[in-house]
């Protein structure tokens, strides 16, 4: 490997490096705004600018790459300068609009302007400088030219990454502008990772703008749930409003690498104005009432303990594959203690190549986990066990995230109804209203993916964590804690966990796949599986 200097420190690193990357593994920033590593190098924007030893000009570091012996000064008075000059004229026709532009406090341009940036201007005002016109890239995605400083990022990004094409730009100088190209849409399953490429204001999201700024919001690193690729996300929520206000992607070359998808990116919005479950109810005669954890775990207990087998299995769970490997594991250990082999659940299937390498064909963040506790492949068991509610062989129903309706042909849907309206208990676990909570007699309150600690197993073995991001609403309790508050009515020594942490540890030690894993070593990119 070759070692070269960097301002005085040795370093030695791989072939194929350029200098932004090779600083970088000592510590050394080197400004830029064109160069991303997952795109082609352009260097155009001068930022990187710094002097080799031996070469009479100053050089890109995006495009110098590394080799031995080599002799880099990032900052000597010559480097600086030459920065400097190429800041400046970056800043003669953008506009000093910080206070009002949606990047504020998160923004490369900004950030480096007052790190690098010769602190004055040459121009008197801002009469000066070129003001042209908004438009939108997509409905989702505004363009403010004014800011546009030309690293061409987004403009990379669809022809390289996503290959659709659909940017490119048109004139000369301070008229030069990112257009969309004739009979074209930027509509693409990635589109919206152009917001997150542009290193100025100039490409912002529509619904976030003239929001909160950046500064009040709190982040949490998590784990995308919506199919079974899990993508590494950051969740931003604005605690004013209580609210999840924005999704991002998190770096991890495993999964996701830099990008997520717009579903990934949007789908938190339509979970949020989902009519949410807040508060334990409990069905009496034809009307319901609000009742205490206390009493909707003794009521759970009630109903099962009081079934008579008589040779058959009348008591039947059905679960989620957008449930935690800690909930799948307790859910299975509660179908050993209340002793019914009853357990269903659906489950996705990867029956193709993933669009863009991350956009999986199932939709579901757990299909793996639902395998690997409740030793389910395919979608039969559900199927079977409508069947058996329908012809009466199931009396007692535990639905955990699941709309069975889902799963009912329309012309049985009649008769489904009938048979949940005749079942003798029908318990409802899921954090929104659905078809099947309208036949409950009782409803449990559980979280959102958003609202939940605990980990996903995805389509590559790879165990991630998911992190809380946000509180429930109301009462409602994560999954987990609904399972152990009631499975301790059954066995309490079994389900005496506090944290989700400590069903890993117990998880660990039944599941050989998993053997000595916890969330240490999980860690913040996740972990793939022994082998069994």
């Amino acid at each position: 490997m070759p070692k070269l200097t960097i301002d005085g420190i040795e370093v030695e690193v791989e072939h194929g490096l350029n200098l932004i990357q090779a600083a970088a593994r000592i510590g050394i920033e080197v400004p830029h705004f064109c160069y991303h590593p997952s795109l082609s190098i352009v260097a155009q924007c001068r930022q990187c600018l710094v002097e080799v030893e031996g070469v009479p000009k100053v050089m890109p570091a995006c495009n110098t790459f590394v080799r031995d012996r080599l002799v880099v000064k990032t900052d000597t008075e010559r480097a600086v300068k030459a920065r400097r000059a190429a800041l400046e004229f970056i800043l003669i026709n953008h506009p000093l609009d910080c206070p009002i532009c949606q990047k504020g406090g998160e923004c490369p341009l900004q950030l480096t302007a007052f790190t690098h940036g010769p602190g004055y201007s040459r121009f008197d005002g801002p009469e000066e400088k070129k003001v042209r016109q908004k438009y939108y890239l997509s409905d989702r995605i505004v363009y403010d030219p004014n800011r546009c400083i030309m690293c061409t990022r987004c403009v990379r990004f669809t022809d390289e990454v996503t290959k659709t094409g659909e940017l490119g730009f048109n004139d000369r100088g301070f008229r030069k502008r990112i257009v969309i190209f004739p009979d074209k849409k930027l509509d693409n399953d990635l589109a919206g990772n152009v917001i997150d490429l542009c290193p100025v204001g100039a490409l912002l999201d529509k619904d976030e703008l003239h929001e909160e700024r950046v500064w009040y919001w709190e982040f949490t690193d998590s784990i995308c749930s919506l199919c079974s690729n899990g993508c590494n996300i950051t969740v931003g929520v604005d605690p004013r409003r209580g609210k999840i206000s924005r999704i991002r992607p998190r770096i991890n070359q495993d999964v996701n690498e830099f990008w997520i998808c717009d579903r990934g990116r949007y789908g938190f919005r339509d979970i949020q104005e989902q009519k949410r479950l807040k508060e334990p109810i409990r069905k009496a005669n034809d009307s319901y009432e609000f009742i205490t954890w206390e009493d909707a775990a003794n009521l759970f207990y009630l109903k099962l303990s009081e079934v008579e087998k008589n040779g058959s299995d009348p008591i039947a769970i059905i679960a989620s594959p957008t449930l935690t490997n800690e909930e799948l594991f307790l859910i299975e250990k509660l179908s050993r203690i209340i002793g019914t082999e009853n357990i269903a659940s659906n489950i996705g299937e990867q029956i193709e190549e993933k669009k863009f390498g991350l956009i999986s064909s199932d939709p579901y963040p757990n299909s793996q986990g639902v395998r690997e506790f409740l030793k389910i492949d395919n979608s039969e068991k559900i199927i079977n066990s409508i069947r058996n509610i329908i012809d009466g062989k199931i009396t007692h129903l535990f639905v955990i995230g699941e709309d069975i309706f889902n799963f009912v042909n329309d012309d049985e849907k009649q008769n489904f109804k009938k048979a949940l309206s005749n079942l003798s208990f029908l318990a409802v676990q899921d954090y929104k209203l659905s078809e099947t909570i309208k036949y409950a007699d009782l409803i449990l309150p559980g979280t959102s993916p958003y609202e939940k600690e605990g980990t996903y197993t995805n389509d590559m073995g790879r165990v991630q964590r998911l992190h809380q991001s946000i509180e429930p609403p109301g009462i409602a309790k994560q999954d987990w804690e609904i399972i152990c508050l009631i499975g301790q009515k059954f066995q309490n020594e079994s389900f005496s966990f506090d944290q989700p942490n400590e069903i890993m540890e117990e998880l660990s030690l039944s599941i050989n796949s998993f053997n000595k894993l916890n969330y240490d070593k999980i860690g913040i990119l996740g972990i793939n599986k022994v082998s069994e």
